[in-house]
Protein backbone atom coordinates (compact mmCIF):
# COMPACT_ATOMS: atom_id res chain seq x y z
CA UNK A 1 0.00 0.00 0.00
CA UNK A 2 0.98 3.91 -0.73
CA UNK A 3 -0.56 7.38 -0.21
CA UNK A 4 -1.39 7.33 2.99
CA UNK A 5 -1.42 8.99 5.60
CA UNK A 6 1.41 11.35 3.75
CA UNK A 7 -0.99 11.53 0.53
CA UNK A 8 -4.95 11.66 0.87
CA UNK A 9 -6.16 10.52 -2.66
CA UNK A 10 -9.65 11.14 -3.50
CA UNK A 11 -11.25 7.90 -4.53
CA UNK A 12 -8.43 6.63 -6.37
CA UNK A 13 -10.16 4.52 -9.33
CA UNK A 14 -7.73 3.53 -12.03
CA UNK A 15 -4.47 2.88 -12.45
CA UNK A 16 -1.33 2.02 -15.40
CA UNK A 17 2.37 2.32 -15.81
CA UNK A 18 4.47 3.83 -17.91
CA UNK A 19 6.82 1.69 -20.87
CA UNK A 20 9.50 0.80 -18.35
CA UNK A 21 7.13 -0.26 -15.50
CA UNK A 22 9.02 2.34 -13.11
CA UNK A 23 6.25 4.85 -12.62
CA UNK A 24 2.10 4.10 -11.62
CA UNK A 25 -0.02 6.32 -12.25
CA UNK A 26 -3.27 6.49 -10.44
CA UNK A 27 -6.36 8.21 -11.04
CA UNK A 28 -8.30 10.40 -8.08
CA UNK A 29 -11.95 9.94 -9.59
CA UNK A 30 -13.72 12.55 -7.11
CA UNK A 31 -10.81 15.16 -8.01
CA UNK A 32 -9.04 16.92 -10.69
CA UNK A 33 -5.28 15.12 -10.64
CA UNK A 34 -3.68 12.65 -11.88
CA UNK A 35 -1.19 10.83 -9.35
CA UNK A 36 2.48 9.57 -10.14
CA UNK A 37 4.04 6.96 -7.75
CA UNK A 38 7.94 4.85 -8.17
CA UNK A 39 6.83 1.56 -8.52
CA UNK A 40 9.51 0.06 -6.24
CA UNK A 41 9.29 2.22 -3.30
CA UNK A 42 5.96 3.76 -3.71
CA UNK A 43 6.94 6.95 -3.43
CA UNK A 44 5.09 10.18 -4.36
CA UNK A 45 6.78 11.54 -7.57
CA UNK A 46 3.97 14.44 -8.19
CA UNK A 47 0.31 15.40 -8.50
CA UNK A 48 -0.43 16.62 -11.52
CA UNK A 49 -3.97 18.40 -12.16
CA UNK A 50 -5.78 17.07 -15.46
CA UNK A 51 -9.60 17.97 -15.07
CA UNK A 52 -12.47 17.11 -13.82
CA UNK A 53 -13.17 13.85 -12.27
CA UNK A 54 -10.21 12.03 -14.24
CA UNK A 55 -11.56 8.12 -14.42
CA UNK A 56 -9.38 6.23 -16.12
CA UNK A 57 -5.44 6.40 -17.62
CA UNK A 58 -3.61 4.62 -20.20
CA UNK A 59 -0.29 5.00 -22.01
CA UNK A 60 0.76 5.07 -26.10
CA UNK A 61 2.65 2.15 -26.58
CA UNK A 62 4.58 4.40 -29.38
CA UNK A 63 5.16 7.34 -27.37
CA UNK A 64 4.37 6.78 -23.93
CA UNK A 65 2.35 9.80 -23.69
CA UNK A 66 -0.25 9.65 -20.95
CA UNK A 67 -4.11 9.84 -21.90
CA UNK A 68 -6.50 10.30 -18.77
CA UNK A 69 -10.38 10.49 -19.24
CA UNK A 70 -11.90 12.63 -17.73
CA UNK A 71 -15.58 11.51 -16.40
CA UNK A 72 -16.60 15.02 -15.81
CA UNK A 73 -15.98 16.77 -19.34
CA UNK A 74 -15.90 15.96 -22.88
CA UNK A 75 -12.44 15.21 -23.37
CA UNK A 76 -9.63 13.08 -22.47
CA UNK A 77 -6.49 14.93 -21.45
CA UNK A 78 -2.96 14.10 -23.05
CA UNK A 79 -0.20 14.51 -21.12
CA UNK A 80 4.02 14.12 -22.03
CA UNK A 81 5.68 10.75 -20.90
CA UNK A 82 5.58 10.28 -17.12
CA UNK A 83 2.52 12.93 -17.03
CA UNK A 84 4.84 16.10 -16.30
CA UNK A 85 3.34 18.40 -18.43
CA UNK A 86 -0.36 18.72 -20.21
CA UNK A 87 0.23 18.45 -24.16
CA UNK A 88 -3.55 18.63 -24.80
CA UNK A 89 -7.45 17.86 -24.36
CA UNK A 90 -8.79 15.37 -27.06
CA UNK A 91 -12.29 16.05 -27.90
CA UNK A 92 -14.06 13.19 -28.17
CA UNK A 93 -17.85 14.47 -28.47
CA UNK A 94 -18.92 17.44 -30.29
CA UNK A 95 -17.92 21.08 -28.70
CA UNK A 96 -20.24 22.39 -25.84
CA UNK A 97 -21.78 18.77 -24.93
CA UNK A 98 -20.08 17.02 -22.16
CA UNK A 99 -20.01 13.12 -23.30
CA UNK A 100 -18.38 11.78 -20.14
CA UNK A 101 -15.80 9.22 -21.26
CA UNK A 102 -15.14 6.92 -19.03
CA UNK A 103 -12.93 3.60 -19.39
CA UNK A 104 -11.05 4.07 -23.01
CA UNK A 105 -8.96 1.77 -24.43
CA UNK A 106 -5.90 2.58 -26.55
CA UNK A 107 -5.02 0.32 -29.21
CA UNK A 108 -1.24 -2.09 -29.36
CA UNK A 109 0.16 -0.16 -32.21
CA UNK A 110 -1.04 3.68 -30.44
CA UNK A 111 -2.27 4.67 -33.09
CA UNK A 112 -6.22 4.52 -31.85
CA UNK A 113 -8.11 5.37 -28.51
CA UNK A 114 -11.92 4.40 -28.36
CA UNK A 115 -13.84 6.00 -25.36
CA UNK A 116 -17.54 5.16 -23.83
CA UNK A 117 -19.27 8.04 -23.77
CA UNK A 118 -21.55 8.00 -20.70
CA UNK A 119 -23.94 10.48 -21.42
CA UNK A 120 -24.45 10.84 -24.97
CA UNK A 121 -24.38 6.39 -25.15
CA UNK A 122 -22.16 6.67 -27.99
CA UNK A 123 -18.53 5.12 -28.40
CA UNK A 124 -15.70 7.39 -29.91
CA UNK A 125 -12.87 6.20 -32.25
CA UNK A 126 -10.16 8.76 -32.15
CA UNK A 127 -7.36 8.01 -34.95
CA UNK A 128 -3.72 9.97 -34.03
CA UNK A 129 -2.13 9.40 -37.29
CA UNK A 130 -4.70 12.08 -38.39
CA UNK A 131 -5.73 13.34 -34.98
CA UNK A 132 -9.44 13.65 -35.65
CA UNK A 133 -12.48 11.28 -34.56
CA UNK A 134 -12.56 8.44 -37.26
CA UNK A 135 -16.21 7.60 -36.33
CA UNK A 136 -19.28 7.96 -33.47
CA UNK A 137 -20.91 4.89 -32.80
CA UNK A 138 -24.10 4.42 -30.95
CA UNK A 139 -24.03 1.78 -28.41
CA UNK A 140 -26.23 0.67 -25.27
CA UNK A 141 -27.37 2.17 -22.20
CA UNK A 142 -24.87 3.90 -19.55
CA UNK A 143 -21.34 2.97 -21.78
CA UNK A 144 -18.68 2.36 -18.85
CA UNK A 145 -15.68 0.38 -20.35
CA UNK A 146 -14.02 -0.63 -23.93
CA UNK A 147 -11.36 -2.82 -24.78
CA UNK A 148 -9.62 -3.88 -27.88
CA UNK A 149 -8.31 -6.75 -29.92
CA UNK A 150 -4.71 -6.72 -30.22
CA UNK A 151 -4.84 -6.07 -33.79
CA UNK A 152 -7.32 -3.51 -33.75
CA UNK A 153 -9.43 -5.17 -35.65
CA UNK A 154 -12.50 -4.36 -33.38
CA UNK A 155 -13.34 -3.17 -29.88
CA UNK A 156 -15.60 -3.91 -27.11
CA UNK A 157 -18.29 -1.32 -25.77
CA UNK A 158 -19.37 -2.80 -21.85
CA UNK A 159 -22.87 -1.14 -21.14
CA UNK A 160 -23.58 -0.92 -18.10
CA UNK A 161 -27.62 -0.11 -17.06
CA UNK A 162 -29.01 -2.94 -20.37
CA UNK A 163 -26.22 -5.29 -19.51
CA UNK A 164 -25.49 -5.52 -23.45
CA UNK A 165 -21.92 -5.17 -24.80
CA UNK A 166 -21.55 -3.60 -27.88
CA UNK A 167 -18.98 -4.42 -30.62
CA UNK A 168 -17.90 -2.11 -33.26
CA UNK A 169 -15.92 -3.84 -36.14
CA UNK A 170 -12.72 -1.21 -37.07
CA UNK A 171 -11.71 -2.90 -40.37
CA UNK A 172 -14.86 -2.65 -42.16
CA UNK A 173 -16.51 0.01 -40.51
CA UNK A 174 -19.63 -2.06 -39.65
CA UNK A 175 -22.35 -0.65 -37.11
CA UNK A 176 -21.91 -2.38 -33.53
CA UNK A 177 -24.54 -5.55 -33.15
CA UNK A 178 -25.72 -5.16 -29.65
CA UNK A 179 -25.65 -8.86 -27.58
CA UNK A 180 -26.96 -9.66 -23.91
CA UNK A 181 -24.17 -11.07 -21.93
Amino acid sequence: KVGLPDINMNNPHNMWTNRQQTLIFQTEWFDDKLTVFNRQTGALVRQQEVGPAPAHVMTRTDTDQVHVSLNAANSVVELTPNAKLIERDILVGDFGTDTHPHAHWMSADGKMMVTPNVDTENSTLYDFTTDQIADREPVGHFPIATGMMPDSSKYYVANFLDSTLSVINIVAGTPPSLTPN
